[in-house]
């Protein structure tokens, strides 16, 4: 009686735990028709795409001097005790000599400079990870400014760094 009762047992547990399997592989992810590249909801994480058109990202900051290169992610982090969506945009800034020493220039104007640690993302250009391996401590060091020549809203905070012997600066923006 113990083996069919241990069969029987089995054969109703077997098909609930294979079913909850193919189940869980079948999470949805959500999307911002306003193109964001990460959303925050319901304590699930949706994969970070980052993208490089300048045109885009001047879309959505100023932009004082047009950079060589860009690459960018913007998080919305959906809260649902918020009547409004909270963003924030890093962007990784790469610009000739001449247009480094003018940006450092202009945001010096808003606040002193200051020395800074940016982490390192995995999405940063690799001469920017290179760098941060250097020291073995995964931060980039730099000099941190005021980032107000770029907000432009929903943006109000925000703060740019120039990474230390390079034209790479890391914008970092938020609504809150």
């Amino acid at each position: 009686m113990k083996i069919s009762r241990a069969i029987l047992i089995s054969v109703f547990i077997l098909p609930i735990i294979l079913l909850g399997g193919a189940c869980s592989g079948n999470d949805s992810k959500n999307s911002n028709s306003a193109g964001s590249n990460a959303v925050l909801s319901n304590n699930s994480r949706v994969e970070i795409v980052p993208q490089d058109d300048i045109e885009e990202l001047g879309k959505i900051v100023k932009l004082p001097i047009v950079p060589e290169e860009t690459t960018y992610i913007e998080n919305v982090l959906n809260d649902a005790n918020s009547a409004s969506d909270k963003r924030k945009l890093v962007a990784v800034l790469r610009f000739t000599n001449e247009n480094a020493a003018q940006m450092v220039v202009q945001t010096g104007k808003y606040q002193p400079a200051a020395l800074a640690d940016v982490d390192a993302e995995m999405w940063f250009p690799p001469e920017l990870i290179a760098k941060s391996q250097e020291t073995g401590d995964e931060y980039l060091k730099g000099t941190v400014y005021a980032a107000d020549g770029f907000l432009q809203p929903p943006y109000t905070n925000g703060r740019m760094t120039r990474i230390n012997d390079t034209n790479y600066f890391v914008l970092e923006l938020s609504t809150f």
